[in-house]
Order: C-alpha cells, then sequence, then structure tokens
C-alpha cells in the first residue's frame, strides 16, 4: 500500500471509530416515559336549615340592660333583669346540615354576628355554635363514594336594654360550606 492509501485507511478507520462511539452517546441523550392522568369527582354540597334560631319572648329590664342567649344546645338564659317568658316562641337553637360526598373536608362559614329589626330599630346577636374544633377543618361522615353529612346547632345572644322598643324583631345569616 502506498503511503497515501495507508492515510486514506487510517482516516476512514478513524472516522468509522468516531462514529461508532458516537452513536451510542446519542441514543442515551432522549428517552422516553408514560404518565398517567388521575380525577376524583365528588357530589356537590348542599346546605340544609332545618331549624330558626328563637329566643322567645322576653320582658325587657326595668332599667340597665341584660341580655338573651340561647345555647347550640337550646337551653335559653337571661341576664341583668331580662325575664324569659314561657308564652311565645319556644327558644331554639337553629340547625343545620351539610351534605356531600362522605369522608371529605369542608370548611363552614358562620357569621360571628348577625342584626334582627324592629322597623329601625336594631338588636345585634352574637353567635355560637357546636363545631367540634376549627369550622374551617370539618369531615363528612362515611367514605369516598357513599354520601356523607354533618349536623351542627347555631345559638346566640343578644343584648335587651331597659329602652329597647317593644316588638317582634327579624333578622337572618347565612350559613355556607365549601369543600378544602
Amino acid at each position: 500500500m502506498t503511503r497515501t492509501a495507508l492515510t486514506r485507511t487510517a482516516a476512514v478507520a478513524a472516522a468509522l471509530a468516531a462514529t461508532a462511539f458516537a452513536a451510542p452517546a446519542l441514543a442515551q441523550s432522549s428517552g422516553s416515559a408514560t404518565g398517567t392522568g388521575t380525577i376524583t369527582i365528588v357530589r356537590p354540597l348542599t346546605v340544609t336549615k332545618n331549624a330558626d334560631l328563637r329566643f322567645g319572648t322576653v320582658v325587657r329590664p326595668a332599667s340597665g340592660s341584660g341580655s338573651v342567649a340561647v345555647t347550640a344546645a337550646g337551653a335559653r338564659s337571661v341576664t341583668g333583669g331580662v325575664v324569659g317568658l314561657s308564652s311565645g316562641d319556644t327558644p331554639q337553637a337553629a340547625q343545620f346540615t351539610v351534605d356531600g360526598e362522605g369522608g371529605q373536608s369542608v370548611s363552614v362559614t358562620v357569621p360571628a354576628t348577625f342584626t334582627m329589626a324592629n322597623g329601625t330599630d336594631v338588636l345585634t346577636v352574637t353567635t355560637t355554635n357546636n363545631l367540634s374544633g376549627s369550622a374551617a377543618a370539618q369531615t363528612l361522615s362515611n367514605s369516598l363514594g357513599s354520601a356523607g353529612s354533618l349536623s351542627f346547632r347555631v345559638g346566640g345572644s343578644v343584648p335587651v336594654a331597659s329602652t329597647s322598643p317593644s316588638g317582634v324583631y327579624t333578622g337572618s345569616f347565612t350559613v355556607s360550606a365549601a369543600y378544602n
């Protein structure tokens, strides 16, 4: 072989060797994987009012001020000269039920206060409830795949002064729930 032919042969051999080593490197620079998708579908939430909050009928104090309270259990108490009568509405706590997907975490919202009015006269009610722990971390009964529910009660207290005008006071408040 001539020197030129030998040089050419060596160059071709070097090129083939470079290609042979480069091919595995190119194969390793790409790859693939398969992903999956999931979705969990739950039934919608509903909130139902089962009973209204009722303070009953009271006599305002002769002087000063007092209050009327109804616990979440439904027991009425009076202070400061307010007298609770047995006639009229029977005192009771409001009751609500949240229905949705079993075992799911929900956040329940109960307003801290609401107003009741008699014409232009207004009384402010401060609410209480019997939810266990944080209202933002409640759990519906049962498990995923079945209906779940959460029942709770709302009580409250309202100040009554000797200057509070006589009459029927009414007001409303909204309880809501959302999945966490």
